[in-house]
């Protein structure tokens, strides 16, 4: 067992420093993508909440997705100035650019607060997973490791070596 968290955290940290972003490649959409990455974090609530920041067609989305999925997450529609009194354990943008990102995750009530973004193609700041669509219909999404960090949030391993190194 202590040879494969040595493997875990040896991996971990070789992505570290490797990059400030990975990317990986899937045939989901983007709602089944936000809740497969979802299901790999440790979460410290039993049922923990997205808010989707100012879009009610992607919220009603997320919750017929998650609905469908029979997933134990909640779905909260929000205005960005709500993010410093609201409970989010996740927060997903779709309208927003990076800066603006960066500013409401700074906000937020939660500073252990992992973000989606759909409109982030650079993945430099803002999100932790920048989700985008390639031209094949495939699902692709970015890690931003800087800002993974700096949640302090555990997400399995697993999902971090699914990305490839950019450069």
């Amino acid at each position: 067992m202590a040879l494969f968290i040595n493997r875990k955290s040896i991996c971990f940290g070789l992505l570290l420093t490797l990059s400030s972003f990975c990317y990986a490649n899937s045939t989901h959409n983007i709602y089944m993508m936000t809740l497969s990455v979802l299901s790999y974090v440790k979460w410290t609530n039993e049922n923990p909440t997205l808010c989707v920041v100012e879009n009610p067609t992607t919220s009603s989305l997320f919750n017929q997705t998650f609905s469908q999925q029979k997933s134990k997450f909640k779905v909260a529609l929000i205005i960005a100035t709500d993010i410093s009194s609201k409970t989010c354990d996740a927060v997903f943008f779709s309208q927003s650019n990076p800066s603006f990102e960066q500013k409401t995750i700074n906000n937020a009530a939660n500073r252990s607060i992992l973000s989606f973004s759909n409109n982030n193609p650079d993945c430099e700041i803002g999100s932790v997973f920048c989700l985008y669509s390639s031209k094949s219909g495939n699902t692709r999404f970015k890690v931003n490791l800087d800002s993974l960090a700096k949640t302090k949030i555990h997400i399995d391993p697993r999902v971090l070596l699914l990305a490839q190194n950019q450069e």
